[in-house]
């Protein structure tokens, strides 16, 4: 064969080669188009299954529906009014934007404003005595979980969470409940007469009794104020001899002759 022959015959060779080439090529792409498209249909396959899905609403946890907004059959559009009617607010919320409320009630929560004077007593974990209207003589025993840690500058309270097991379904969501806490005494208090207390510009003050028969100026910290006796949360001991109706003539260091009142309890 001849060079010119020979050259032509290359030629051609390359060129069944190149589509060949350009025809794998062409069914790569053809077959990577496909699956593309069968993916995008699964996808909207599962788009629709997903919407199927909302058709049944499963609650997060076991309970007993205790609210309902809407009826069988009524067709729900994301982002609008419910049935385009008035819906009851929520227990919990406060918002009218719920199909259903869902409660569990095995262990219910109260919530409790507690006043400032006895706030620092309240922790988790302290027993707490409730009991219902119409039922007081039926008390249950639950206990503080938790609390806000910080006091309502408006109240004064500190707003304190009580659980009260209800595995019998007594009690029910939304009842008048009277909670008591069962706070042990803190500190010591010395309770005197009113009369006994002092005000002046040098402080509160209740004149004793010491050694000698001399008296004392001693400075006291007042708690709760009963009218006719007040409570001392500091500065007394317990043993002190205290002036029930000290004169504003008395003096530091001024010797007396005491005499045991009648009425000693501040009655």
């Amino acid at each position: 064969m001849s060079t010119e022959g020979r050259d032509l015959a290359h030629r051609v060779a390359r060129l069944l080669v190149d589509q060949s080439v350009s025809a794998y090529r062409t069914g790569q792409a053809s077959v990577a188009a496909a699956e593309a498209s069968v993916e995008s249909f699964r996808a909207n396959v599962r788009r629709l299954q997903d919407l199927v899905s909302f058709q049944r609403v499963v609650a997060p946890f076991d309970g007993t529906v205790i609210q309902r907004n809407i009826d069988a059959g009524a067709l729900i559009t994301a982002g609008s009014p419910i049935n385009n009617t008035a819906v009851a607010p929520s227990t919990t919320t406060g918002a009218a934007n719920g199909l259903f409320e869902v409660a569990r009630i095995d262990v219910l929560r109260v919530f409790v404003n507690v006043p400032q004077a006895v706030s620092p007593n309240v922790k988790a974990g302290l027993p707490v005595e409730v009991t219902v209207r119409g039922q007081l003589m039926q008390p249950v025993t639950g206990k503080v979980t938790r609390t806000a840690v910080a006091l309502d500058p408006g109240t004064r309270t500190l707003l304190t969470q009580v659980d009260i097991p209800n595995r019998s379904h007594l009690m029910l969501p939304g009842m008048f409940v009277y909670v008591a806490f069962k706070i042990a005494p803190s500190g010591t208090r010395w309770r005197v007469p009113a009369t006994a207390v002092v005000f002046n510009a040098q402080g509160t003050r209740v004149v004793i009794v010491g050694e000698g028969n001399k008296l004392h100026f001693q400075d006291v910290e007042l708690g709760r104020d009963f009218g006719v006796s007040i409570d001392i949360q500091a500065g007394l001991n317990g043993n002190e001899t205290i002036v029930k109706q000290p004169a504003v003539s008395l003096q530091e260091g001024q010797l007396v002759k005491p005499v045991e009142s009648k009425t000693p309890s501040g009655g």
